[in-house]
């Protein structure tokens, strides 16, 4: 903690113990109500007293006036204040008007001695004392935090009555002045505690000041190494994705080629692994995208029944694999249809699945869905492992691993894709506080699980068919051959070879260009395409998406989607109602595209 921060801590300090100084009107009251009593006291032992005490108590009551005005003034000054910072100079100058005040207010306590000096009686000297003496002890309490306010008070008050107490007792001074030496040290001493209490109080402060600021400034560390990171997992997307992309393409084109059956084999191995990678790669992003709140939500009604139909296609390869069942159920009087962000629907539902089958040894996993409460429920049940009861709470937990979970994933039968790391449950949990879903688990050890997403209430409303509900996977194997023609644009070469690779192995007619300009030379030769497929970013700093608008402007039999890694630029395009395919792209979802489009032009 820096010395200017120190100052600041302490000056706030004092000015708080100033206000809590005029904040109390005991003075005042005291002023006002004492002073009778005394004069009631002098009309039954010194009737000759009465006048002087009378004009004592005017000269109180007039005391009081004053000591609430500048009260009222402070605190009017205090409260201009506020918003800025006292500096040290104006709490000075507070101190000493406030000390001034306290010296005038004992004065005048004390010249009760001198309006009742002899010949009263003994009696109504000695009940003055005791005023004396307890609004001596009374002010001490909340004057001694304060040194120079509380010197002041106890000046004016307890010196006159240590100077008079031989003269005002002539024979009983000898006695009272040892207890009135004894009193004045009893209450200097109390005054000391007081302030070093207040001393203590004030260095925890500076402490719980120092944590906070350290946490503070952690706290900024840590939100812009966040930033940081997520600013260069945003910009750097684009180069990590397309090796991702062009592997897959690549071992696609290579098993439309092979026909050894022992080399077919391990290629399946190697696209699961890219599979798998590109699975992490995926999950990476989407939570930098919902950490940083920079994912844009496109809420639409979407088919519950639709989005677990596209994951058992996605995973029903893994679970034959392992002799695994994937069931579905949806309740058949009333399709479930819920108000959500299809992508981050179906990124919860199929991580659910994958990680239900990566701790399903036997049995199987099934997808359900049922009304509780007037809400929908969607359940993904597992006759897996389980998980302990002290492990449900950290379970969503990112990078979380359960127990058994080395176990169960060193088994030899269990695919690449399937492999977890710690990331897919943590992205189910940010997804669904980001869409204000409930969400969980229950499970027993050893009887398996049942993950649950509970949507908020919503009204009834008809599906909508999303473009992207073509994702999936389709079984190991050669896919079918294609008819047709396909304009491939990207500017990197790796991905453009693997692509006119891949199109040929499935029997498209293919051509591949870089840039806007070479697309308008391939068309002005008379070869016209039946899908364009084009990339975000082009040569010459061109944008894929304004180049695939004109050319499918001046191509309307044509049809196109966008590829990209940057999502900003695929929700621009699926905004404007063009099909658009994130990367590294799946060469099954490609397939299955093109295999719709060119069959819808067959049949036109």
């Amino acid at each position: 903690m820096d010395q200017l921060a120190v100052t600041t801590v302490d000056l706030r300090a004092r000015l708080r113990l100033l206000q809590s100084l005029t904040s109390r009107g005991s003075s005042e009251i005291a002023a006002l109500l004492i002073p009778p009593a005394i004069l009631w006291l002098a009309t039954r032992s010194a009737p000759a007293l009465v006048t002087p005490l009378l004009v004592w108590w005017g000269l109180m009551a007039v005391m009081a006036m004053g000591l609430m005005g500048f009260r009222l003034h402070l605190r009017r000054q205090w409260r201009a204040l506020e918003g800025h910072e006292a500096d040290a100079r104006l709490l000075r100058r507070w101190e000493r008007q406030l000390a001034l005040a306290g010296l005038i207010n004992g004065l005048m306590w004390a010249t009760a001695i001198w309006f009742t000096w002899p010949p009263s009686h003994v009696d109504l000297r000695l009940f003055v004392y005791l005023v004396l003496v307890g609004v001596l002890a009374s002010g001490t309490t909340f004057l001694a935090p304060v040194p120079l306010v509380f010197g002041g008070f106890f000046t004016g008050i307890y010196v006159p009555m240590l100077a008079a107490a031989a003269w005002y007792f002539p024979s009983k001074g000898n006695y009272l002045l040892p207890l009135l030496l004894l009193f004045g040290l009893t209450i200097g001493r109390h005054a000391w505690g007081a302030r070093q209490f207040v001393r203590q109080q004030l260095a925890h402060e500076r402490e719980r000041q120092a944590l906070a600021d350290s946490y503070r400034v952690a706290k900024v560390d840590a939100e812009n190494a966040l930033a940081e990171k997520n600013w260069f997992l945003s910009a750097a997307s684009h180069d990590l994705r397309q090796p991702l992309h062009a592997l897959g393409l690549m071992l696609e084109a290579t098993r439309q080629r092979n026909c050894d059956a022992e080399v077919a084999g391990l290629l399946d191995d190697v696209q699961d692994c890219a599979r798998d990678l590109g699975g992490m790669f995926n999950d990476l992003l989407d939570l930098s995208r919902l950490e940083s709140c920079t994912f844009v939500q496109h809420p639409q009604a979407v088919a519950v029944a639709q989005v677990f139909e596209e994951a058992r296609r996605m995973f029903a390869h893994d679970a034959a694999q392992r002799g695994l069942t994937l069931s579905i159920f949806t309740p058949r009087r009333q399709a479930a249809v819920l108000h959500a962000d299809p992508a981050l629907l179906r990124q919860m539902v199929f991580n659910l699945v994958q990680n239900a089958l990566r701790y399903t040894a036997s049995g199987g996993v099934l997808l359900g869905c049922r009304r509780r409460q007037g809400r929908w429920q969607l359940q993904v049940w597992d006759t897996g492992s389980g998980i302990a009861a002290e492990e449900q709470t950290r379970i969503f937990s990112r990078h979380y691993r359960a127990s058994s979970s080395q176990e169960h994933e060193s088994h030899p039968g269990l695919p690449p894709g399937l492999r977890g790391h710690g990331l897919g449950l943590s992205v189910v949990a940010l997804a669904a506080e980001y869409l204000g879903v409930d969400y969980g688990v229950q499970s027993r050890l050893e009887s398996g699980s049942c993950f649950w997403l509970h949507w908020p209430q919503q009204p009834e409303m008809p599906a909508v068919v999303d473009a992207s509900s073509l994702d999936g996977r389709t079984g190991a194997g050669k896919l079918a051959r294609l008819q047709g023609r396909c304009l491939v644009l990207d500017n990197e070469a790796l991905v453009g070879q693997a692509m006119e690779r891949i199109l040929q192995a499935w029997g498209v007619e293919v051509r591949w260009v870089r840039s806007g300009r070479q697309v308008w030379t391939v068309l002005g030769s008379g070869w016209l395409p039946d899908f364009v497929l084009c990339d975000q970013q082009l040569d010459g700093s061109e944008q894929g998406f304004d180049v695939l608008q004109q050319v499918l402007d001046g191509l309307p039999q044509a049809s196109g989607a966008l590829m990209s890694g940057d999502m900003a630029a695929l929700e621009q395009a699926q905004e404007q109602g063009y099909l658009v395919l994130p990367k590294p792209l799946q060469p099954q979802e490609l397939h299955a595209i093109l295999a719709r489009c060119f069959a819808q032009l067959s049949n036109a």
